[in-house]
Protein backbone atom coordinates (compact mmCIF):
# COMPACT_ATOMS: atom_id res chain seq x y z
CA UNK A 1 0.00 0.00 0.00
CA UNK A 2 2.75 2.59 0.77
CA UNK A 3 4.58 1.39 -2.06
CA UNK A 4 1.50 2.67 -4.12
CA UNK A 5 1.07 5.70 -2.38
CA UNK A 6 4.73 6.64 -3.14
CA UNK A 7 3.82 6.29 -7.22
CA UNK A 8 1.03 8.14 -6.78
CA UNK A 9 2.50 10.79 -4.93
CA UNK A 10 5.59 10.72 -7.46
CA UNK A 11 3.34 11.07 -10.41
CA UNK A 12 1.69 14.06 -8.75
CA UNK A 13 4.86 15.80 -8.69
CA UNK A 14 5.42 15.03 -12.26
CA UNK A 15 2.29 16.40 -13.50
CA UNK A 16 2.82 20.02 -11.29
CA UNK A 17 6.00 20.16 -12.60
CA UNK A 18 5.07 19.45 -16.36
CA UNK A 19 2.54 22.00 -15.68
CA UNK A 20 5.01 24.91 -14.32
CA UNK A 21 6.79 24.24 -16.97
CA UNK A 22 4.03 24.69 -19.43
CA UNK A 23 2.74 27.97 -17.72
CA UNK A 24 6.57 29.14 -17.31
CA UNK A 25 6.94 28.50 -21.46
CA UNK A 26 3.65 30.59 -21.78
CA UNK A 27 4.63 33.27 -19.29
CA UNK A 28 8.06 33.48 -21.09
CA UNK A 29 6.62 33.48 -24.56
CA UNK A 30 4.19 35.91 -23.77
CA UNK A 31 7.18 38.49 -22.52
CA UNK A 32 9.30 37.99 -25.76
CA UNK A 33 6.19 38.33 -27.69
CA UNK A 34 5.88 41.92 -25.61
CA UNK A 35 9.31 42.95 -26.15
CA UNK A 36 8.95 42.14 -29.82
CA UNK A 37 5.92 44.19 -29.62
CA UNK A 38 7.81 47.09 -28.23
CA UNK A 39 10.63 46.92 -30.20
CA UNK A 40 8.36 47.28 -33.53
CA UNK A 41 6.78 49.92 -31.95
CA UNK A 42 10.01 51.57 -31.07
CA UNK A 43 11.08 51.29 -34.48
CA UNK A 44 8.43 52.34 -36.34
CA UNK A 45 8.28 55.51 -34.06
CA UNK A 46 12.36 55.70 -35.08
CA UNK A 47 11.56 55.75 -38.74
CA UNK A 48 9.02 58.57 -38.45
CA UNK A 49 11.41 60.45 -36.52
CA UNK A 50 13.88 60.02 -39.07
CA UNK A 51 11.35 61.43 -41.58
CA UNK A 52 10.52 64.17 -39.48
CA UNK A 53 14.28 65.04 -39.64
CA UNK A 54 14.56 64.80 -43.62
CA UNK A 55 11.18 67.54 -43.37
CA UNK A 56 13.05 69.57 -41.01
CA UNK A 57 16.16 69.36 -43.47
CA UNK A 58 13.57 70.63 -46.20
CA UNK A 59 12.62 73.48 -44.96
CA UNK A 60 15.77 74.84 -43.26
CA UNK A 61 17.34 75.14 -46.64
CA UNK A 62 14.93 76.42 -48.47
CA UNK A 63 14.87 79.30 -45.27
CA UNK A 64 18.68 79.42 -45.95
CA UNK A 65 19.89 78.05 -42.16
CA UNK A 66 20.82 74.52 -42.71
CA UNK A 67 23.62 73.11 -41.05
CA UNK A 68 25.54 70.47 -41.88
CA UNK A 69 24.30 68.32 -38.65
CA UNK A 70 21.86 68.93 -35.67
CA UNK A 71 20.13 66.40 -33.16
CA UNK A 72 16.51 67.75 -32.49
CA UNK A 73 14.12 66.58 -29.95
CA UNK A 74 10.61 65.51 -30.71
CA UNK A 75 9.44 65.29 -27.62
CA UNK A 76 8.01 61.80 -25.49
CA UNK A 77 11.34 60.76 -25.79
CA UNK A 78 11.53 60.69 -29.16
CA UNK A 79 14.42 62.63 -31.21
CA UNK A 80 16.30 62.70 -34.62
CA UNK A 81 19.80 63.58 -36.14
CA UNK A 82 20.79 64.43 -39.73
CA UNK A 83 23.75 64.57 -40.90
CA UNK A 84 24.89 66.42 -44.12
CA UNK A 85 27.70 65.13 -46.57
CA UNK A 86 28.88 66.63 -50.18
CA UNK A 87 29.86 63.51 -51.92
CA UNK A 88 32.08 66.05 -54.13
CA UNK A 89 33.93 66.41 -51.00
CA UNK A 90 35.87 63.12 -52.39
CA UNK A 91 36.60 61.28 -55.22
CA UNK A 92 33.89 58.63 -56.67
CA UNK A 93 35.26 55.12 -56.95
CA UNK A 94 33.41 54.63 -59.92
CA UNK A 95 34.33 57.60 -62.23
CA UNK A 96 37.88 59.11 -61.13
CA UNK A 97 40.58 58.63 -63.53
CA UNK A 98 43.38 55.72 -62.87
CA UNK A 99 45.66 58.36 -62.10
CA UNK A 100 44.04 60.19 -60.24
CA UNK A 101 43.36 56.99 -57.46
CA UNK A 102 46.82 56.23 -57.87
CA UNK A 103 47.54 59.62 -56.40
CA UNK A 104 45.40 59.65 -53.49
CA UNK A 105 46.81 56.00 -52.92
CA UNK A 106 51.10 57.53 -52.67
CA UNK A 107 49.08 60.27 -50.87
CA UNK A 108 47.83 58.21 -48.26
CA UNK A 109 50.63 55.91 -47.53
CA UNK A 110 48.63 52.55 -49.34
CA UNK A 111 49.98 49.85 -51.49
CA UNK A 112 49.85 50.86 -55.57
CA UNK A 113 48.61 47.30 -55.94
CA UNK A 114 45.18 48.69 -54.27
CA UNK A 115 44.26 50.82 -57.28
CA UNK A 116 44.04 48.08 -59.81
CA UNK A 117 42.09 46.30 -57.20
CA UNK A 118 39.92 49.34 -57.27
CA UNK A 119 40.03 49.57 -61.13
CA UNK A 120 38.96 46.16 -61.40
CA UNK A 121 35.97 45.92 -59.48
CA UNK A 122 34.49 48.75 -61.34
CA UNK A 123 31.21 49.68 -60.71
CA UNK A 124 30.76 49.99 -57.22
CA UNK A 125 26.58 50.14 -55.74
CA UNK A 126 28.00 51.20 -52.19
CA UNK A 127 30.90 51.73 -50.23
CA UNK A 128 30.55 48.66 -48.37
CA UNK A 129 31.63 46.35 -51.62
CA UNK A 130 34.24 48.97 -51.80
CA UNK A 131 35.53 48.06 -48.08
CA UNK A 132 35.61 44.40 -49.01
CA UNK A 133 38.05 45.02 -51.71
CA UNK A 134 40.01 47.42 -49.85
CA UNK A 135 39.51 46.06 -46.60
CA UNK A 136 38.20 47.51 -43.44
CA UNK A 137 41.09 49.44 -41.97
CA UNK A 138 42.52 51.54 -45.61
CA UNK A 139 43.51 54.87 -45.38
CA UNK A 140 41.98 55.39 -48.38
CA UNK A 141 38.53 54.65 -47.93
CA UNK A 142 37.62 57.81 -46.01
CA UNK A 143 38.29 59.58 -49.28
CA UNK A 144 36.10 57.56 -51.56
CA UNK A 145 32.74 57.98 -52.44
CA UNK A 146 30.11 55.80 -55.02
CA UNK A 147 27.82 59.23 -54.97
CA UNK A 148 28.27 62.38 -56.93
CA UNK A 149 28.81 62.99 -60.68
CA UNK A 150 32.30 62.49 -59.91
CA UNK A 151 33.79 65.78 -59.95
CA UNK A 152 35.66 66.78 -57.09
CA UNK A 153 34.54 70.61 -54.94
CA UNK A 154 38.12 72.49 -54.32
CA UNK A 155 35.91 74.26 -51.19
CA UNK A 156 34.86 71.15 -49.55
CA UNK A 157 37.63 68.38 -49.89
CA UNK A 158 40.53 67.32 -47.88
CA UNK A 159 44.05 67.85 -49.13
CA UNK A 160 45.09 64.73 -49.41
CA UNK A 161 42.27 64.62 -52.25
CA UNK A 162 43.02 68.06 -53.75
CA UNK A 163 46.48 67.13 -53.89
CA UNK A 164 46.00 63.54 -55.89
CA UNK A 165 44.47 66.17 -58.85
CA UNK A 166 46.48 67.15 -61.61
CA UNK A 167 48.14 70.57 -61.64
CA UNK A 168 47.41 71.18 -57.71
CA UNK A 169 50.42 71.18 -56.00
CA UNK A 170 51.09 72.11 -52.62
CA UNK A 171 51.14 75.68 -53.02
CA UNK A 172 47.25 75.17 -54.24
CA UNK A 173 46.43 73.12 -51.87
CA UNK A 174 47.34 75.79 -49.41
CA UNK A 175 46.04 78.45 -50.92
CA UNK A 176 42.57 76.50 -51.54
CA UNK A 177 42.28 75.82 -47.63
CA UNK A 178 43.17 79.10 -46.62
CA UNK A 179 40.29 80.80 -48.25
CA UNK A 180 38.65 77.86 -47.21
CA UNK A 181 39.09 78.95 -43.16
CA UNK A 182 38.47 82.74 -43.80
CA UNK A 183 34.84 81.59 -45.44
CA UNK A 184 36.48 82.90 -48.55
CA UNK A 185 35.60 79.89 -50.56
CA UNK A 186 37.18 80.12 -54.40
CA UNK A 187 34.80 80.01 -57.35
CA UNK A 188 36.75 79.68 -60.73
CA UNK A 189 39.60 77.95 -61.31
CA UNK A 190 41.50 81.18 -62.75
CA UNK A 191 40.90 82.20 -59.07
CA UNK A 192 43.31 79.36 -57.96
CA UNK A 193 45.19 80.63 -60.84
CA UNK A 194 45.05 84.18 -59.64
CA UNK A 195 46.00 83.27 -55.78
CA UNK A 196 48.96 80.44 -56.96
CA UNK A 197 51.48 82.79 -58.30
CA UNK A 198 54.40 79.58 -57.52
CA UNK A 199 52.18 76.88 -58.57
CA UNK A 200 50.36 78.69 -61.84
CA UNK A 201 52.74 77.37 -64.53
CA UNK A 202 51.30 73.78 -63.04
CA UNK A 203 48.13 74.82 -63.22
CA UNK A 204 48.02 76.04 -66.17
CA UNK A 205 49.82 73.12 -67.74
CA UNK A 206 47.03 70.95 -66.55
CA UNK A 207 43.87 73.41 -66.87
CA UNK A 208 41.87 71.78 -69.19
CA UNK A 209 41.63 67.96 -67.77
CA UNK A 210 41.58 69.76 -64.11
CA UNK A 211 38.69 72.22 -65.34
CA UNK A 212 36.40 68.60 -66.62
CA UNK A 213 37.23 67.57 -62.72
CA UNK A 214 36.46 70.11 -60.45
CA UNK A 215 33.78 72.08 -59.25
CA UNK A 216 33.49 74.92 -56.86
CA UNK A 217 30.15 74.58 -55.25
CA UNK A 218 28.35 70.76 -54.23
CA UNK A 219 25.83 69.85 -57.32
CA UNK A 220 24.52 67.01 -54.89
CA UNK A 221 24.10 66.18 -51.28
CA UNK A 222 23.81 63.20 -49.08
CA UNK A 223 21.58 63.34 -46.00
CA UNK A 224 21.22 60.40 -43.31
CA UNK A 225 18.40 61.03 -41.21
CA UNK A 226 18.59 58.62 -38.09
CA UNK A 227 15.11 58.27 -35.80
CA UNK A 228 15.12 56.56 -32.16
CA UNK A 229 12.97 57.06 -29.45
CA UNK A 230 14.34 56.49 -25.62
CA UNK A 231 18.09 57.00 -23.67
CA UNK A 232 19.91 54.78 -25.75
CA UNK A 233 19.91 57.25 -28.74
CA UNK A 234 21.26 56.63 -31.89
CA UNK A 235 23.40 53.40 -30.31
CA UNK A 236 20.08 51.90 -29.48
CA UNK A 237 16.88 50.64 -31.71
CA UNK A 238 16.85 53.17 -34.54
CA UNK A 239 16.01 53.86 -38.11
CA UNK A 240 18.00 55.51 -40.65
CA UNK A 241 16.78 57.02 -43.78
CA UNK A 242 18.73 58.49 -46.36
CA UNK A 243 18.27 60.49 -49.39
CA UNK A 244 20.52 61.92 -52.60
CA UNK A 245 19.65 65.21 -53.58
CA UNK A 246 20.04 68.16 -55.93
CA UNK A 247 20.07 71.57 -54.00
CA UNK A 248 17.86 74.28 -55.82
CA UNK A 249 17.20 77.70 -54.93
CA UNK A 250 13.65 76.34 -53.44
CA UNK A 251 13.99 72.26 -52.88
CA UNK A 252 16.08 69.65 -52.35
CA UNK A 253 15.33 67.74 -55.42
CA UNK A 254 15.64 63.88 -54.51
CA UNK A 255 17.09 61.63 -56.83
CA UNK A 256 17.42 58.66 -54.74
CA UNK A 257 15.93 57.67 -51.54
CA UNK A 258 17.04 55.01 -48.90
CA UNK A 259 15.85 53.91 -45.76
CA UNK A 260 17.01 50.62 -43.10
Amino acid sequence: MSARRGFALLAVLWVITALAAIVGLGVGATRLGQYGADNRIQLERGRWAAEACLSIVEARWVAHRLADTATIDLGRTTACKWRLNDPTARLNVNTAPVGVLAAAVRAAGIAPADVDSLVAHRPYQDTAQVRAVLGADTALLPLLTVDGPGAVNLNRAAPVVLSALPGIGAEAVERVMEYTRLGRPLTSLDEVVSVTPGGREELLVHYAELSSLITFAAPQLVITATGWVGEDGPTGLHATAEELVVPLPERLAVIRRRAW
